[in-house]
């Protein structure tokens, strides 16, 4: 539901608190017995995460608290609202002194050993399950509660062009945040990565999924329902086919797999610690479907309210630059405008075929080629069609009954956007079953109006990849890079006017 720059998929259908318990949380021990060949020895995989008093661990995160300021010192130690996330964000900006090492643990008798955190701060790095490690017992050691923490092992799908799919075994932390949501605290994307960074410009950026199979911290091991996973095979087993396995994962996907609009719009610009807030807001925006409503993210075709709403937030921001939750809500509707409403369909275009080309960014009443129209032919040649009238787009017929034509009248001259969570939809995939409206707005006189409008998956332009429901826009794989009717094209516009524009309300609103 949001434009992402981001090509990680979803994972908020997950219950990373885990399904299951494992009573055995045993595994092969990757390293031999000082003095002796002999491995693959019991030992319970709880153990890598220390325990909380871990007096290296503590002596580090020490050196950490000791070089903030004495109001962040204080903010680090309290159990004040927003604390908890501050603690989690000053650790990740710590973990970023560290290095990946890939494969720095080999040896003769052991193929990947796994380090205990007191290891892998004395060699300043490791590989993928020794950082996830590490982030785990340092997040612990800061106070963040075992009911919030999870070290994930599991697997990257990462979706390559031509429908391959390549997947890869890793190891990864997730942190339940003071909003409710859990967040991928991906190690390889924080630490430095000296040796890899060179190359991460010419990596691609492939939509990856995370699959967990089984979560643990100091306290339990549960296993994860996945069908990718055998639910009859011991742990201990599944973890002996995969102890080599985890080395091998390339974390260049990383530098570009986990930017976000708002790194690219903010990054550099706002203050320390303000990006991260800033995130976390939207994230939550997204997640949290109690709280979901049309006119935060542009659907419905609440245009106009969405607005309303957008300019009452920045106004709060530019009252108080300190609250980060309102530009964050602010900057996340805005993104959403661009990914959901038809705006960019009808808009001017600035340097359509470069890599930066983008739509103009709106105001009210400007920017546009031609007024909007919904019928055939376009509202203008150089357009595309966006014909309601074409039976290509679905309705929500239990609220609202008309033909295309009507349709097309219905919205003839207003910016639109999809229709999301209306009372029985039939188009409604199966998160979206869970969300419902604000019931204010279903008592509206307009609200059946909006049922005429064509589901949010058939017109969106949410990702650099359209669904396998999408309608509006072509998917040819490499289009003219000005052609209008090419969805990767309409994305490329799109992320980039609302990169464009975050960054523009940053600057008219702050006050430093």
């Amino acid at each position: 539901m949001c434009l992402q720059v981001s090509a990680v998929r979803d994972w908020q259908s997950w219950n990373w608190a885990g399904d299951e318990i494992v009573h055995k949380p045993i595994i092969p021990a990757c390293r031999p017995i000082p003095g002796t060949k002999l491995s693959r020895y019991d030992i319970d995989i709880r153990e890598f995460l220390t325990t909380t008093d871990n007096a290296v661990v503590g002596a580090n995160l020490s050196k950490l608290i000791h070089n903030l300021t004495p109001v962040e010192q204080a903010l680090f130690r309290s159990h004040s609202q927003g604390s908890f996330d501050f603690r989690v964000d000053k650790v990740v900006e710590f973990f970023g002194t560290l290095r990946y090492m890939k494969s720095a643990n080999k040896t003769r008798y052991c193929p990947d050993a796994w380090l205990f955190p007191d290891e892998t701060l004395h060699q300043r790095g490791g590989d993928c399950e020794d950082l996830a490690f590490l982030l785990a017992a340092l997040l612990a050691t800061a106070g963040v509660s075992n009911y919030c923490l999870r070290v994930a092992l599991g697997t990257l799908h990462i979706s390559l062009p031509q429908g391959k799919v390549q997947s890869h075994d890793h190891c990864w932390v997730m942190y339940l945040n003071e909003g409710g949501v859990w967040e991928i605290l991906e190690p390889t994307a924080i630490v430095q990565r000296k040796a890899v960074r060179a190359h991460t410009a010419s990596m691609p950026s492939h939509p990856t999924e995370y699959v967990p199979h089984y979560v643990f911290n100091s306290d339990h091991l549960w296993l994860i329902c996945s069908k990718d996973l055998d639910a009859g095979q011991e742990f201990g087993d599944y973890c002996k086919k995969r102890l080599s396995l985890w080395n091998r994962f390339d974390p260049r996907f990383a530098a570009s797999v986990h930017s976000t609009i708002f790194d690219a719009a903010l990054k550099g610009i706002v203050p320390d610690g303000a990006l991260s807030a800033i995130k976390r807001k939207s994230l939550i925006l997204d997640a949290n479907i109690a709280t979901y409503d049309p006119r935060d993210h542009f659907d419905n075709g609440y245009v106009k309210d969405g607005w309303a709403r957008v300019n009452a937030k920045l106004a709060n921001f530019k009252a108080d630059n300190s609250d980060w939750g309102s530009f964050g809500a602010a900057g996340h509707a805005i993104a959403d405008f661009y990914a959901h409403s038809s705006y960019v369909h009808f808009a001017q275009l600035q340097n359509p075929a470069a890599a930066g080309g983008q739509a103009v960014i709106y105001q009210p009443g400007e920017g546009m080629v031609a007024a909007p129209a919904y019928g055939a032919p376009p509202a203008d040649p150089s357009l595309p069609p966006f014909d309601l009238t074409s039976g290509k787009f679905s309705t929500n017929r239990s609220v609202w009954q008309g033909t295309g034509q009507d349709q097309a009248t219905q919205w003839q001259g207003e910016i639109i956007s999809g229709r999301y969570a209306q009372i029985h939809d039939p188009k409604a995939t199966f998160w979206e079953g869970f969300t419902s409206l604000p019931l204010e707005l279903t008592r509206k006189a307009d609200y059946k109006p909006r049922g005429s409008l064509p589901h949010h998956d058939e017109i969106a332009v949410d990702a650099d990849s359209p669904g396998n429901r999408h309608q509006l826009y072509s998917r040819a794989a490499n289009p003219d890079p000005a052609d209008r009717g090419a969805y990767g094209n309409q994305f490329r516009w799109r992320k980039n006017a609302a990169i464009a524009h975050i960054r523009k309300v940053w600057q008219d609103n702050w006050n430093g």
